[in-house]
């Protein structure tokens, strides 16, 4: 029988259901704001878990000026050309996405690394489409989402037993989607297809809720930063667990919560029980700071925006702690007015050591630059729901903000054949400018490119099929850029 705290999100999933998202991109640029979906699939589940309902499949065409990378291309088996000639542009299929996720905020989303990954590319997507780049994250609708990336770390951390992982010839831990699955009898399917990728995370989901069903419903608990900030806060500690990338190792932890870090916006600031208080209640706010976020170190963040699985505090038998231990432990700290204080201010001895945040040259790099005011969000849904050329255009001219006036140029050069002939020809050097710069530029150049391409070639892939189409289409997009 379920304990009560955890049928409260048995009955949350079974009254809003659960759909799954994958997006395949162009690429993983180190300016990730750069890379856009070349498909996505959402999908919803069942109760037949082997036949879920396809919401969206679709693959896209990408504009010029977005070159996707040949790795990129050679790992998902897309074949450019083929993109080339598909019937949905990237902002159809951006539109797609929007429409179906704005109608049905009440669905619980699903992803693999998608707090690190795909929901971070749909944000900057959504954002050069004229959509809200917050829609997956407004306060008010309660919108979850669960990272199973982030589950499996904590099943890992908390219970190793309860499903099979896959360890490569050194004996370290993979927590590699495809490897999982196999490890645990799911097929993978056609690793790195949205599809079939969608299918897998959801049988996944499916998996960790009957084998570690106390850790599964406290990501569905925790699934919006306002519910995480809530346990983080609320109660006395919890436990947290993650898998270091490096070492593959599982650090448990089971925190009390000292402060948000005063400095960096949604980074709330920790003490991990498993330590012993005493040994640093006496420290100075000096002593404290380079400590924070290290290894074998007490003091840690937890991002309260990133999907974090805030687990349940009784969880902390796992981690070598009684509830007693744990609860004189946190009181301890709580009690200590000084020590938390001391924490508040190595936060701020921290941030004095930090680079000054650069100022963003570029549109699509200047997302969190500022909100986008009432009037021009108002604006922008209008430009979208009105399909019609010259009301774009007159929508466009009220727009205050330089950022979105850009998108909309753009957006109106390639949905509107039949745009104004000056627009075209600004749009066709903006192109030139993106693909031929020599600079040191946030984007992927045809430089860059064809470099990409080189790169799959010498690591002697056998995707005869996909590269031949990657050097066509940089030849074509090459071509076309020089007439």
């Amino acid at each position: 029988m379920k304990e009560d705290w955890m049928q409260q999100y048995q009955d949350l999933l079974s009254e809003r259901g659960m759909i799954g998202l994958d997006l395949e991109t162009t690429g993983l640029n180190r300016n990730i704001e750069y890379e856009r979906p070349t498909s996505a699939a959402i999908l919803e589940s069942n109760k037949d878990i082997n036949q879920p309902d396809v919401i969206i499949n679709n693959m896209c065409r990408l504009p010029s000026y977005i070159l996707p990378d040949a790795g990129a291309l050679e790992i998902t088996n897309i074949n450019p050309m083929k993109l080339m000639n598909e019937d949905l542009s990237l902002f159809e299929l951006t539109k797609m996405l929007a429409s179906y996720l704005i109608e049905n905020p009440q669905k619980i989303i699903a992803t693999y690394n998608g707090a690190s990954y795909d929901l971070i590319i749909l944000r900057h997507t959504f954002f050069s489409s004229l959509y809200n780049p917050y829609l997956l994250s407004n306060g008010l609708e309660d919108r979850i989402h669960i990272d199973l990336y982030k589950v499996v770390q904590a099943i890992y951390c908390f219970a190793p037993r309860s499903i099979d992982f896959f360890r490569d010839p050194t004996g370290k831990v993979s927590l590699k989607q495809s490897l999982l699955a196999e490890a645990n009898g799911i097929d993978p399917g056609d690793a790195h297809s949205a599809i079939d990728d969608v299918k897998v995370l959801l049988k996944l989901a499916s998996l960790f809720k009957e084998k570690a069903p106390e850790i599964f419903f406290s990501a569905i608990g925790s699934g919006t930063k306002k519910r995480a900030v809530k346990k983080m806060t609320s109660q006395l500690f919890f436990n947290y667990g993650e898998v270091k990338y490096k070492d593959r190792l599982a650090v448990g932890r089971t925190p009390t919560f000292i402060c948000e870090d005063p400095s960096y916006s949604n980074n709330m600031v920790h003490f991990d029980l498993v330590y012993d208080p005493e040994d640093y209640l006496y420290m100075t706010a000096e002593e404290i700071a380079p400590l924070i976020n290290k290894k074998n170190s007490p003091f840690f963040n937890i991002k309260a925006n990133a999907s974090p699985v805030i687990l349940h505090p009784s969880l902390c038998e796992e981690n070598q702690l009684t509830t007693a231990e744990a609860t004189q432990r946190a009181t301890k700290v709580q009690e200590s007015n000084g020590f938390k204080n001391n924490i508040v201010l190595a936060c701020d001895i921290n941030s004095k050591k930090r680079s000054p945040w650069e100022t963003a040259v570029y549109s699509e790099s200047q997302i969190y630059s500022q909100f986008i005011d009432k009037r021009d969000r108002l604006l922008s849904d209008v430009f979208l729901t009105d399909h019609d050329l010259q009301n774009r255009m007159e929508i466009m001219q009220q727009m205050n903000d330089p950022r979105l006036i850009d998108f909309s140029k753009r957006i109106i050069a390639m949905e509107h054949e039949n745009c104004d002939r000056k627009i075209r020809m600004h749009f066709q050097e903006f192109e030139a400018q993106r693909l031929l710069s020599e600079d040191d530029v946030p984007w992927r150049t045809l430089k860059d490119a064809w470099a990409s391409l080189e790169k799959v070639e010498n690591t002697g892939k056998e995707n005869i099929e996909v590269i031949q189409a990657t050097r066509k289409y940089y030849k074509l997009i090459e071509k076309g850029v020089s007439n």
